[in-house]
């Protein structure tokens, strides 16, 4: 049966399932002057999506959730400009539950100058748990809207054509140039979270981005990849995930090398990401040397991690959390993320096979992953970039994800941060040891908190701060943290996250508006320090001749060591870029715009990243690991 003219026509109708991490991209393209006379005069096409899941299936979230993402973006849309039209999108298509968008064919959706209108439309599944269950949906387009879905057949009509992209296609796009040599990108998702649907968005704008660079970057002729098998696994560990990664990075390099020049090899990864990619390459460094030999091998280009726990969690977050840890929530994943030692620790990513485990049977694995021979081959990267968020990021706090040393005193106070209109750090690294940009922290107002310190005592005062002042870097005479700020007790450091506010963001944190979405100008998450970090600008080890009886009545002792030696570890020779971004809650989603209409807040750090790291700009953060 074709529904007839008056009624409308059924343009499209796609029913498909969707498992955890997959999506689906469509390209609609009308062309107006291929259009037969009755449809010629069309303005608007109206899209009707549905879950068609069962509707008891809402209130479950253990195995789910099962919902999905859908977002409609005319060809002109550009979120680094301004724009002029609403964007459609629905964060949360619920079982059973349906979604209109009307697509206008106008100026935003027009192609250059001609009578093409293009729309690209993304339905994403929102399983983020296990990969048992599947989601069914169903897509249709027709030419008038309908109160219910559209019935009958598909009408056939000339000047219209729907384009389809599943996941495995988008994420093994050829290089642009075959014949030139290749850069390689491995993206590593998080926990809880997959490549294939949450790191989309940033594989996107790389690709973007290193194509408007053209021919005028060496390294900008691209192949990006994600690795699907660790999807579902977040609780096996980060040396059992980080081993699966080596191994599909190892299988890529060796069947792109049989196509292409392959020459250049990039890692960035997210959250439990950055941990999972530093255990591969330790990995690959062990078994298969000859992939990072100096002469024959890959050239290390960018190691970038966004928000990573670098030193766990613990000490970081309440005890209860911790606890929870510590019972098997997570389970070895928990384990690591507590700095906690592996009884059962096997060689496999370790040391050599004809090597003994040594000393490392008694150490945490988030201390053993910095060492030799990893050590050796991150001076080879050209860039080595942390991302961390300096607000609102309770799973994985400021310290860890920033390697714990910092220039404090340059920091903003961050609650004057978004009152300053502007005065931040727009993204050109400080390569020395004064960052003009963010200033010194400011000092109080006299309100009640200020008053409350002339009453405190000033050695409680100073107690609060000295886990900042000691690791506050060396300043140009040579000097560790400020004595003048420890005495007075007028340094403020930037609030600690709620982990439980953090958890409960993911759900509850309020969308960005649509003058959001549309004009750059209502946007006030930015980035608020860039900096590179030297080793000669380490402080003293606070704790490395710790007296015995403080080992004792200090319940975190034994977790604040463990964490020096593993900052320590990754740079004490090797300089570090460090990006710190004020972006609003749900900011360690919105750090890696895991959605890109809902994680919007963090578009700004994505546009860093990108434009700094492939951009036909970007080079090298440093061509030593000292200062000069």
């Amino acid at each position: 049966m074709t529904v007839s003219v008056e009624e409308g026509l059924l343009l499209v109708d796609d029913r498909l399932s969707l498992k955890l991490g997959q999506l689906i991209r469509y390209r609609l393209t009308v062309d107006r002057s291929l259009l037969e006379p009755h449809l010629s005069s069309i303005s608007e096409l109206y899209l009707a999506f549905k879950n068609t899941e069962s509707a008891l299936l809402k209130p479950v979230y253990l195995t789910g959730p099962y919902s999905f993402y859908v977002d409609i973006q005319p060809c002109n849309y550009d979120e680094c400009k301004e724009f002029d039209e609403e964007v459609a999108f629905c964060d949360d298509v619920k079982p059973n539950d349906e979604y209109r968008a009307v697509l206008k064919l106008n100026n935003n959706s027009r192609f250059e100058n001609s009578e093409v209108f293009v729309w690209q439309i993304n339905v994403v599944s929102q399983l983020s748990v296990t990969n048992l269950p599947s989601l069914s949906f169903r897509l249709c387009l027709t030419t008038k809207p309908t109160r219910e879905m559209p019935k009958g057949q598909v009408e056939f009509a000339k000047g219209v054509v729907c384009e389809k992209w599943d996941t495995h296609r988008l994420w093994n796009l050829p290089p642009r140039f075959p014949d030139k040599p290749v850069h390689l990108v491995i993206l590593t998702h998080g926990i809880f979270s997959n490549a294939g649907c949450d790191l989309v968005y940033l594989k996107d704008r790389i690709e973007a981005t290193a194509s408007a660079a053209g021919n005028e970057s060496e390294t900008s002729n691209l192949i990006i990849r994600g690795f699907k098998g660790n999807q579902g696994r977040s609780s096996k560990g980060v040396k059992s995930n980080g081993i699966g990664l080596a191994k599909f990075v190892i299988e890529t390099i060796d069947n792109l090398k049989i196509r292409y020049d392959l020459r250049y090899i990039s890692f960035v990864g997210h959250s439990l990401g950055g941990l999972t990619q530093s255990m591969a390459i330790r990995y690959i460094c062990l078994e298969r040397p000859d992939i990072f030999d100096g002469s024959e091998g890959l050239e290390p280009l960018n190691f970038i991690t966004l928000a990573s726990p670098y030193l766990g969690v613990a000490g970081e977050v309440p005890p209860f959390v911790t606890a929870i840890l510590d019972i098997g929530a997570l389970g070895q994943t928990g384990v690591d993320l507590n700095l906690n030692r592996t009884f059962f620790l096997t060689k496999e990513g370790i040391v050599r096979k004809d090597q003994h485990l040594g000393s490392y049977k008694r150490k945490p694995l988030l201390e053993i992953i910095p060492s030799e021979p990893l050590k050796s081959l991150m001076h080879r990267f050209k860039n080595r970039t942390t991302y961390a968020n300096i607000l609102h990021d309770g799973i994985v706090p400021l310290r860890t994800a920033a390697l714990l040393y910092l220039d404090w005193n340059a920091l903003s106070d961050v609650r004057g941060i978004r009152k300053e209109n502007g005065k931040g750090d727009r993204g050109t690294p400080d390569s020395t040891n004064n960052n003009d940009v963010t200033g010194k922290i400011p000092e109080e107002t006299m309100d009640k908190k200020s008053a409350l310190k002339y009453l405190l005592p000033q050695a409680a005062i100073r107690r609060k701060y000295k886990r900042y002042t000691r690791t506050q870097i060396r300043s140009q005479n040579g000097d560790g943290a400020n004595q003048q700020d420890e005495e007075s007790g007028g340094f403020t450091p930037p609030p600690n996250a709620n982990p439980i506010i953090s958890a409960a963001n993911v759900i509850v944190a309020p969308l960005p508006s649509q003058d959001y979405f549309k004009d750059p100008k209502f946007r006030e998450d930015r980035v608020v320090h860039d900096k590179v970090y030297f080793p000669d600008e380490l402080p003293p080890a606070h704790y490395k001749k710790r007296e015995f009886f403080k080992k004792v009545i200090y319940p975190n002792d034994r977790i604040y060591r463990v964490q020096e030696r593993i900052a320590r570890q990754w740079q004490e020779t090797l300089t570090w870029r460090k990006v710190l971004v004020s972006i609003q809650p749900d900011s360690h989603n919105n750090i890696v715009v895991r959605r890109k209409f809902v994680n919007a807040f963090g578009w700004v750090v994505i546009d860093h990243l990108v434009k700094e790291h492939f951009g036909a700009g970007s080079k090298a953060q440093s061509t030593s690991d000292s200062q000069s």
